[in-house]
């Protein structure tokens, strides 16, 4: 479809969606100081990953005893991001959560951004990306990897059709309903077929298990609600949205319950790997280096700060103040960000064979490629900020 000029000076409209380019002008030193920041990480990203195409897995810490490195603790990360957002899009949608409708557009974006950068971590992974054509071509119905690949690229595709839909009103709030309907269970698909990944694996002990898929669900629900109410107080402060304290006040007391029952699914599984009629000698020995082993500084902390923040939400005199509400938030997305490198580790600390593993930490070069792509989608939500009329209006399309 041509692009045509609409009747604002400034503003373009292409498949329907009025793209306001003209904000950019207008933006201020600050604004552009941020992008500016933004590209330089872009840029220190890309170098690295062609660092890494010529190179080959040598420049990247991953050996024998961790094949998945940062990459992946990154990708189950942004697929748990993007979480938050469907929750919030879905609440309004089929439970008529009228309180949330101006996050809408917002929690979208997010979402489909999110997944783009967890797809980025696995190609920029691929020493010969273009291979992956092969995995496509002769899939293996016996990986988990099949099918979360598969879901979180049609996941994308939703979260953005979805996103059109909201901003061009095509079909009005029976489309929107009807493509929850769709983006709902997708999610849920993505995330468990995520966690299927590791529960499936018999020889890596502390991945096998049931309670992996409900703990990564919830702990990619409260991750991402807490991204969005972090979000959602950027944008009120620069004037982009117009959001009430009481949307603040819903969305930090749905925060705190998910956090305690992600806190509960979690206790129930170390209590069942230390019980003395349930313990395994090899669970429990296993457990013990992320208590008061070597990888200790990564699982304690999750503990440490998810209570912390579940205990910042709690109090119902302090949950409705802004700092309470973002310093909780934050906790917790750090928190879930070491329970996900935590997830890795579990399986590559002790192999099958009982050797014992330095932890891992990522190279310089794997670091710059998660900055890289970090930079991407914080670019992709900054100018989408600008050019994007991501305010959820309630006309009829014309």
């Amino acid at each position: 479809m041509a692009i045509i000029t609409s009747p604002r000076p400034g503003v373009k409209r292409f498949i329907g969606v009025d793209f306001d380019f003209g904000a950019l002008r207008t933006a201020g030193p600050r604004y552009w100081a941020f992008v500016v920041m933004l590209l330089i990480g872009l840029g220190l990203g890309g170098l690295a990953w062609a660092n890494a195409m010529m190179h080959g897995g040598v420049v990247m810490a991953m050996r024998d005893a961790y094949p998945w490195g940062l990459w992946f603790v990154n990708y189950m990360y942004f697929v748990g991001l993007a979480a938050g957002g469907l929750v919030v899009y879905a609440s309004v949608q089929l439970f008529g959560a009228e309180q949330y409708r101006p996050l809408s557009r917002l929690a979208v974006l997010l979402a489909g951004v999110f997944v783009l950068m967890a797809l980025l971590g696995i190609i920029t992974d691929m020493e010969r990306p273009w291979r992956a054509v092969w995995m496509l071509l002769t899939p293996n119905p016996t990986s988990p990897f099949i099918y979360t690949g598969s879901a979180a690229n049609l996941y994308m595709f939703v979260c953005f059709f979805d996103l059109w839909l909201l901003i061009t009103h095509k079909g009005g709030d029976k489309w929107a309903f009807r493509m929850t309907l769709i983006a709902l269970p997708l999610a849920i698909y993505l995330h468990t077929t995520t966690a299927f990944v590791l529960s499936m694996n018999k020889s890596r002990e502390l991945w096998n298990t049931a309670m992996m898929v409900p703990i990564f669900l919830t702990s990619a629900t409260a991750s991402g609600i807490a991204v969005l109410l972090i979000a959602a107080y950027i944008f009120k402060h620069f004037g982009i949205l117009e959001l009430s304290a009481k949307m603040f006040r819903s969305l930090s007391t749905l925060l705190a319950t998910v956090i305690i029952i992600d806190l509960f699914f979690l206790l129930v599984e170390i209590l069942t790997v230390f019980w003395p009629t349930s313990a395994k000698p090899g669970h429990a020995m296993r457990f013990a280096e992320f208590f008061t082993g070597d990888y200790a500084f990564a699982f304690v902390p999750v503990l440490v700060l998810g209570i912390t923040a579940f205990t910042l939400l709690a109090g119902r005199k302090t949950r409705h103040l802004p700092a309470i509400q973002i310093t909780a938030s934050a906790l917790y997305i750090v928190a879930v960000f070491m329970k996900r490198y935590s997830l890795m580790s579990m399986g590559f600390a002790v192999n099958p064979l009982g050797t014992h593993a330095s932890p891992y930490a990522p190279s310089l070069t794997e670091t710059l490629i998660a900055l890289g792509i970090v930079s991407l989608g914080m670019l992709i939500v900054t100018v989408s900020a600008k050019v994007l009329p991501l305010v959820e209006t309630s006309h009829a399309p014309e």
